[in-house]
This record gives structure tokens, C-alpha cells and sequence, in this order.
């Protein structure tokens, strides 16, 4: 597993470089929201091209010179930068023992960070005296709707970065209430629909001061999400972050990366080994060894050009450090999973791929604001209920069925989605005024 983009880089080109940063996940979370910004801007092209969306009038002010408010926004966002990028020369060996641990500290340079926000603020109000008129004008500009892409796009990541991290402590509650200030700044530990339902909300309240409607806005991003899901989950693979399946009993790997097919009756007696020698109980995800969730999968024989990894991995230097120490190796990252798990981010990268194609394929064709979003709804749905049946998660009792989150809210998305298929056709016209 690469936890760091240096890990992946010295894999790949042989290099041995020892900076652990940046982390591969974020990285790949970054990508994701790239790649929902293009696909968001290509389909407000497409859709204000064909009349479905408009152009929206602002009123400006040219001429005034810099407010209070841009002076001391520049000046803190300065001192931040300066305050980190400063304390990092200043102590990089500290930064080097755990980078992203240092960015969320207070860890820094404070005379870094005055000097940096002083010139933010200085070349702020330079750039506003340069255009700064004896009598400043209000002028009305026209805003095409692509041109709002960068703001949605941070207004979605904003908001949605935010409801993965509610949704995440909302599940794991028990892991919450141990260590709230681990819990929230970790990098780790963002659940995808609550990162849905935050920026969905966060993009609806910025949509609707620009006068755009809200369904085919939701039409235009529905691709660009299930795209960005994908890229996401690649991320998840890479980092090997704990978004993994269940045990697949079938398999054993050796350190030295050879599978070995087991028998199946073998899950019982290996699990009681790994208790003994004092492993935590995440190794059979259950509230004993009894009761440990594992299938006993091997790879069919029309499949053996598919790699044994496809089936069962046990993601070695994973970036949560979850599992057995790694023979040799020293430092960070060193533990891989005893037994191998389903690699489920593998799985559901290939299903939000193949929505987005589907999605991509036939958008041309379907001309009902919110017919796309109600698609992207049903599918996106169904792939994670699916996916939820040999995935690792927290569950809820509720009359006495053990049920998890993203089961309620993929089955809430398929019926909601089901609902918008049936009625979009009916309530178009009012949809369009949301």
C-alpha cells in the first residue's frame, strides 16, 4: 500500500525517497473533486448551450479601494501559510515524524506567520490602489453559469468534507466520544454520504443566490459525483484506510506474498491463534471469534487470469497501521492485516466507473430536469447496498436488525430516486423554480 505519495513514487520509479508526504488519500481526494469540476463544466456548457441553464446578471463595485474585511481575510490566510511553511524549515525534522499530525497542530512559526498574512494584506490593498477610482462605479456583469464552477466546486468540498465528518462520528460514536479531537482531525474517517447530503446542501444554498435551478444543476454534477466516488476509491485502495470488506476465510497470504487456498474449517482455529498472540479484536469484526463475519470465496476458474489480490488482500504498510507487524520493516507503516479481507474500494471504484459511463452515455438523451440526478440516485444506491453485504461497518439495532448507515441511506437514495424517476416528468415545471 502507498499511505504517502512518496511510497507510491519510489514503487513505481524505484526512487527511495523517505519524505512521508503528501498522503496518498488526500491526494486522491483532490483528483476527485478536479475531476467533478471538469464533468460539472463540460455538462453547464452543454446544458447553456442548448437553453437549459441561463446567464445571471451581478452588480459590482470597480474602483473601491480594499476593505477591512479583504485586508484581514488576506492577512489570516497569510499568516497560516507562513505560520506552517515557515515552522517546517524551521523544524523539519519534527515535520518529518508525522506531517500531517504537524499541519493539525500548533506546531508552527509565529513570526513565519506575521511576516507572510503582513504581505498578503500589503499586496491586497497594492492591488486594489491600482484600480482604485476617485468615484467608484457599480457596473452589472454577466456570469455564465461555468463560470461558477470553481466556487461550487469549493462550496461542495466545504460542506461536504464537513458531512463526511459528522456522518463518520455519528456511526462510529463510541470511537467519537474516546478521543473527539482525534476523531475530528483525522485524516482519515470520512463517510461518503454524508459528504453527499453536506454539499448537496452547501451547493442548493449557493445555486439558489445565483438564480440557477437547483435540478439541473443536479443533472449537470450527478456524472461528476459518481466519477469523483470512483477516484475517491481509488484513493481508499492505494491507502488502504479501513474501507475494506470482511475476511475472506478462503485465503492466506505469506509474508513473502504467496496465497495459500485454505481449508474451510481452518477460520476458527486461525482466529483463536491471532487472539492469543494479542491482536485487537478489529481482526474478526465481531463481539467474538464465533461470531467473526467472513466468506469463504475462492476465485472461480474462468477467472484465473484475475489476479488472487482481486479476491483477497491484506494491505500491507496500510495507512491506518492496522494488524501485524511487517517482518523488517521499520517505522511508520508496518503492519499488514493478518488474514485478507475483500478489497471492496477495488470493487467499488469499477461500479461508480461503469454509472458514470452509463450516466455520460445517455445524458444526450433525456431532456427532464432531475431524470440524470434520480438515475445517479437508483445506481449509486443499489452499488452500495450491494457492496454493504461484505463490507466492514459499524451497525445500528433497530428492532432488533442489525443495520448500517450507508444501508439506510443507500436504500432512502434508491426509493428517493425511484419517486424522481416516476414523478420528474409530472412536477418538471416546479422543480425548475426550486
Amino acid at each position: 500500500m502507498f499511505p504517502t505519495l512518496n511510497y507510491l513514487i519510489n514503487y513505481l520509479f524505484g526512487t527511495s525517497l523517505s519524505f512521508n508526504f503528501p498522503p496518498t488519500f488526500g491526494f486522491m481526494v483532490a483528483l476527485a473533486f478536479l475531476s467533478a469540476a471538469w464533468v460539472l463544466s463540460s455538462e453547464l456548457k452543454r446544458k447553456e448551450k442548448i437553453g437549459f441553464v441561463k446567464s445571471v446578471q451581478k452588480k459590482i463595485w470597480i474602483g473601491k479601494p480594499a476593505s477591512q474585511w479583504e485586508l484581514i481575510s488576506n492577512g489570516l490566510l497569510g499568516f497560516v501559510i507562513g505560520f506552517k511553511i515557515i515552522g517546517v524549515i524551521m523544524d523539519t525534522a519534527l515535520f518529518k515524524q508525522n506531517p500531517q499530525a504537524y499541519l493539525l497542530s500548533s506546531h508552527g512559526s509565529l513570526v513565519g506567520g506575521l511576516v507572510v498574512g503582513g504581505i498578503f494584506a500589503y499586496l491586497k490593498y497594492r492591488e486594489k490602489e491600482k484600480t482604485k477610482l476617485e468615484e467608484p462605479r457599480e457596473e452589472t456583469i454577466t456570469i455564465r453559469p461555468y463560470q461558477l464552477v470553481g466556487n461550487i466546486t469549493m462550496m461542495a468540498a466545504l460542506w461536504g468534507i464537513i458531512g463526511a465528518k459528522v456522518f463518520h462520528n455519528l456511526e462510529y460514536w463510541n470511537h467519537f466520544i474516546a478521543d473527539p479531537i482525534g476523531s475530528l482531525v483525522s485524516a482519515s474517517g470520512l463517510t461518503f454520504y454524508g459528504g453527499l447530503i453536506g454539499g448537496f446542501f452547501g451547493v442548493w444554498w449557493y445555486v439558489r443566490r445565483h438564480n440557477i435551478a437547483l435540478m439541473h444543476i443536479a443533472d449537470a454534477v450527478a456524472p461528476g459525483l459518481i466519477l469523483a466516488y470512483g477516484v475517491g476509491r481509488i484513493g481508499c485502495l492505494l491507502a488502504g484506510d479501513g474501507d475494506w470488506g470482511v475476511i475472506n476465510s478462503a485465503y492466506r497470504i505469506n509474508e513473502d506474498r504467496t496465497y495459500i487456498v485454505a481449508e474451510k474449517d481452518s477460520i476458527i482455529p486461525d482466529l483463536q491463534k491471532i487472539a492469543l498472540a494479542g491482536q485487537p479484536n478489529y481482526v474478526y469484526y465481531g463481539n467474538s471469534i464465533e461470531e467473526a463475519r467472513h466468506i469463504y470465496y475462492k476465485k472461480p476458474a474462468i477467472l484465473g487470469f484475475v489476479p488472487d489480490a482481486f479476491f483477497a488482500f491484506d494491505f500491507p504498510h496500510n495507512v491506518n497501521e492496522e494488524g501485524v507487524l511487517i517482518t523488517g520493516c521499520q517505522g511508520q507503516y508496518c503492519n499488514r492485516l493478518p488474514l485478507p479481507v475483500f478489497p471492496t474500494a477495488l470493487y467499488e471504484t469499477l461500479m461508480a466507473l461503469m454509472i458514470f459511463l452509463i450516466l455520460w452515455l445517455i445524458r444526450n438523451r433525456i431532456k427532464s430536469a432531475g431524470m440524470i440526478f434520480s438515475l445517479f440516485l437508483i445506481f449509486n444506491g443499489i452499488e452500495r447496498l450491494l457492496i454493504e453485504q461484505i463490507r466492514v461497518n459499524s451497525t445500528y439495532n433497530i428492532f432488533g436488525f442489525h443495520i448500517t448507515q450507508a444501508e439506510l441511506i443507500s436504500s432512502s437514495l434508491i426509493l428517493i430516486g425511484l419517486i424522481g424517476v416516476l414523478t420528474v416528468g409530472k412536477i418538471q415545471n416546479k422543480l425548475l423554480k426550486l
